[in-house]
């Protein structure tokens, strides 16, 4: 199996105008609308400014609002940027009006067009991947479980060891580990494609009786669309190992 770096290829603003959104990857056959260098943001500073909100909380709209923010990889550290036009239909999808469903009676059919259908499709596999996250947070498998497939498996490495089997070995590991109240999720790439897709998720500040202190992983999970309802059907971890931390087993 390999063992991939830190940091995954981010999605890139291939699709319509408007239809990429925190990394989204969407298949179409239509060209894109460039991008110019005038609607970019290009740090999380400008983000922020735009927004009129102070860099935590854009940050942390990235991480669980689906803020669509994407980065560029660099040999040391990786920067962000933004699109001024994904950004706004972002806070318009977000942004409730009084009547607001009389006017959407009298809308323009483009209302339900593709961007917004996959937005819906992001918010609701964000909505899944949080039931995973709040699980591991208080330590609790319970929480997490309905974000899960019946058949969902695992496989990754841990200090250079190979794990693979049922997520039934998640759930043992979460309730074994116990709270872990500092985690910092951050997706770092959301791909869908029709009725499947993949996340990547990076989380810093793990912590519990198993994974020790301030740990970090990189997760990457395939979803299905299941009768409706975004289902994550496999989980691929790798642990980063801190030298100075005696590192327990861990999915």
């Amino acid at each position: 199996m390999e063992n991939h770096p830190e940091g995954f290829p981010l999605a890139r603003g291939r699709a319509e105008a408007g239809r990429v959104i925190s990394g989204i990857v969407l298949r179409g056959s239509e060209m894109p609308e460039r991008n110019t260098p005038q609607k970019t943001l290009e740090s999380w500073k400008q983000i922020a400014a735009y927004l009129d909100r102070s860099e935590r909380t854009v940050r942390r709209w990235e991480a669980s609002e689906g803020l669509p923010v994407h980065r560029r990889e660099h040999e040391k550290q990786d920067t962000v940027f933004a699109y001024r036009h994904e950004i706004e239909a972002w806070s318009r999808l977000r942004t409730r009006c009084p009547g607001s469903s009389a006017v959407q009676t009298e809308a323009p059919s483009t209302l339900k067009s593709a961007g917004n259908a996959y937005l819906v499709e992001h918010d609701a596999i964000t909505r899944t991947m949080h039931c995973y996250i709040e699980g591991a947070r208080a330590g609790d498998s319970d929480l997490m479980r309905h974000a899960f497939h019946p058949s969902a498996t695992i496989s990754g490495y841990c200090q250079g060891v190979e794990y693979t089997g049922s997520v039934e070995h998640v759930f043992q590991w979460i309730d074994e580990n116990g709270p872990a109240p500092n985690i910092n999720p951050c997706f770092a790439r959301i791909e869908i494609i029709e009725s499947i897709a993949v996340v990547h998720l990076e989380v810093q500040g793990w912590s519990g009786k198993l994974a020790g202190a301030n740990a970090r992983a990189s997760d990457v999970f395939t979803l299905l669309k299941c009768s409706g309802e975004w289902k994550i059907t496999h989980k691929l971890f790798h642990w980063h190992i801190d030298d100075s931390i005696l590192l327990k087993p861990r999915p």
